[in-house]
């Protein structure tokens, strides 16, 4: 919960999505990942995430992203804007899966990358081989085959990075549960009690954004 005295608003934000279906049909999901927060600077008006990590297991605790070294890395990393793929993925005949992240390693390699998606797997196994990872390249676009698929991630080994991020083929993408978020915004003005209630599909990218548009709004 944030609550800024000055601004008389209160933000309550759900983490970490719990997915009744995933539950029930026993979608697993690893546990062995060390969540560690990112060092955050502002470039061109958007935030900037950077991780400096000893061999082990990391999990970032704002994007969801995961990752597995064998020695010391450093990566940043920042939220793209879908927008300008939007026809991109028409074409292609595919939807997003989760957020665009523009990751790069300034130090080492990863073994491992792993993804944030919102898609609920529920009982439809077949949603797996729907997924995609999409790169966007100077020239165009390349696709990339998903390791595994686990409840809230996709893997990746030995990655190269370029914008990167899950996508799902439209084949498999209708009437499709997603894992969501809920945000809630009390707004107090002239005594008055405002509500604004948003669901967002889980991805940090656009639950960020909104965020920052709702609390310059209310500056």
């Amino acid at each position: 919960m944030l609550f800024s005295p000055a601004l008389d608003s209160i933000c309550v934000q759900e983490t970490g999505p719990i997915c009744i279906t995933d539950m029930l049909v026993l979608v697993q999901d690893s546990t062995h990942w060390l969540q560690i927060e990112p060092l955050t600077s502002t470039v061109q008006g958007g935030t900037m995430f950077r991780h400096r990590t000893p061999k082990g297991s990391y999990e970032c605790t704002v994007s969801g992203l995961r990752w597995l070294c064998e020695r010391d890395v450093i990566l940043k990393y920042h939220f793209r804007n879908w927008e300008p793929y939007s026809q991109l993925l028409k074409d292609m005949q595919c939807t997003q899966g989760g957020p665009l992240l523009d990751i790069t390693m300034e130090l080492g390699e990863l073994e491992e990358v792993h993804l944030p998606h919102c898609v609920c797997l529920g009982t439809n196994s077949s949603l797996r081989s729907g997924m995609k990872i999409l790169h966007v390249e100077e020239h165009g676009v390349s696709l990339e085959e998903v390791h595994e698929v686990t409840r809230f991630h996709a893997k990746i080994l030995h990655p190269k990075f370029s914008p990167i991020s899950v996508i799902l083929s439209y084949i498999f993408s209708w009437n499709i549960d997603v894992h969501c978020e809920l945000m809630l915004y009390l707004t107090v003005k002239r005594e008055t009690l405002i509500p604004r209630l948003y669901l967002f599909p889980s991805n940090p990218g656009q639950i960020q954004v909104r965020y920052h548009y709702y609390r310059d709004d209310l500056n």
